[in-house]
């Protein structure tokens, strides 16, 4: 009696087939559709996150608060930047230079004796403003140009807080007062959470309901066909600078927010190193995804942290070899492989309508 040989095959060119054809390679690079689970499970699952990202800051120490507050800022700029970038199609890598405007604005406010709320308000205005001007000049450009005006607003950023003394107090910084008011009971790492946790969840939202929406549709026509969506009306040059002006507003807010939590700012904390993590970010969670902004801001906040454990030009290094085995192997990102490894078991739970 024969037998078949359980051994996986081999390509001519080296790599190895899995069951159903392909390669390996192929089968990570395979584009999946997103997951449909039932209504039930669908709201099951909102419901328990929920419940349990309520319940987080006040079961846990402050330092876990911290980390946690930390990724929920990191999944606001991804998302914003997941419009421009996934769905828009434009290219960006000056998003730390809205994100440093966002949370000098919280500390100038916060100056001023304005309320958190309204500051934080501010913080996602003045950076939609100036995205607005900023776009409308830039995004004539394509490509590697309109990257390398972003990457010099990124570069600049940290010489221009310096320049603005009078406003931003330098190279000095400025303290922030993060304590929540008088009749919230909460310590400052809570209220702060409970802040990030509000912004994320309303940002998440309304990145879902514009990536499904009209607006949605007019973004993904502008990337994939820009000629043909001038022809059927749509204002390419326009809808390029709005889309713009609004990633650059989620990156305000997720700053104020950030100024909020550590309670100071400076010119150091702007760098060209958090705009790369912010590109590694969406790169790794997944373009044109909306949960992959989320699994991005995990990655973002938790593995450098343990490889900067090792050497301290171990972050950089990280960054630079993650974009490049994402950008080859891994294009679709950790949403992805989530969809891949989820969409078995999603496809085989009962009431799912029927295809």
């Amino acid at each position: 009696m024969s037998t078949t040989a359980t051994r996986p095959a081999r390509t001519s060119g080296g790599g190895t087939t899995r069951r159903g054809g392909g390669t390996v390679a192929e089968w990570l690079r395979r584009p999946r559709p997103p997951l449909a689970p039932p209504r039930w499970l669908a709201v099951l699952s909102t419901v328990g996150a929920a419940a349990a990202l309520l319940v987080v800051p006040l079961v846990n120490p402050s330092y876990v608060n911290l980390t946690v507050t930390l990724v929920m800022v990191w999944t606001i700029v991804g998302l914003g930047l997941n419009l421009l970038v996934g769905f828009g199609g434009q290219v960006s890598l000056g998003h730390s230079a809205f994100f440093a405007i966002g949370a000098y604005a919280v500390a100038v406010a916060g100056e001023a004796g304005w309320a958190q709320p309204a500051a934080l308000l501010v913080a996602g205005v003045v950076p939609f403003v100036v995205g607005y001007a900023i776009g409308l000049p830039a995004l004539r450009l394509h490509g590697l140009q309109l990257g390398l005006v972003t990457l010099a607003l990124a570069m600049a950023t940290p010489a221009a807080i310096r320049a603005f003394e009078p406003l931003t107090h330098g190279s000095r910084g400025i303290g922030i007062d993060g304590t929540p008011p008088a009749w919230v009971p909460l310590d400052h790492d809570q209220w702060v959470y409970y802040l990030a946790l509000a912004a994320a969840s309303l940002g998440y939202v309304v990145t879902r309901r514009l990536a499904r929406g009209r607006l949605g549709r007019s973004f993904v026509a502008v990337r994939d066909a820009e000629l043909v969506a001038e022809t059927l009306g749509v204002n390419t040059w326009q809808t390029k600078t709005r889309l713009f002006a609004t990633s650059a507003a989620y990156a305000g807010v997720a700053g104020g927010l950030y100024a909020l939590l550590l309670e100071f700012v400076g010119p150091e904390n702007f760098n060209l190193t958090l705009s790369i993590s912010f590109v590694t970010l969406i790169v790794v969670g997944g373009l044109a995804t909306v949960p992959g902004a989320v699994l991005g801001a995990i990655f973002v906040q938790y593995v450098p942290t343990l490889t900067s454990s090792i050497s301290p030009a171990a972050t950089g290094a990280t960054y630079g070899v993650v974009l490049i085995l994402f950008a080859f192997f891994v294009p679709h990102g950790l949403a992805g492989l989530a969809r891949a490894a989820l969409g078995p078991l999603v496809r085989r739970v009962p009431g799912r309508p029927k295809a």
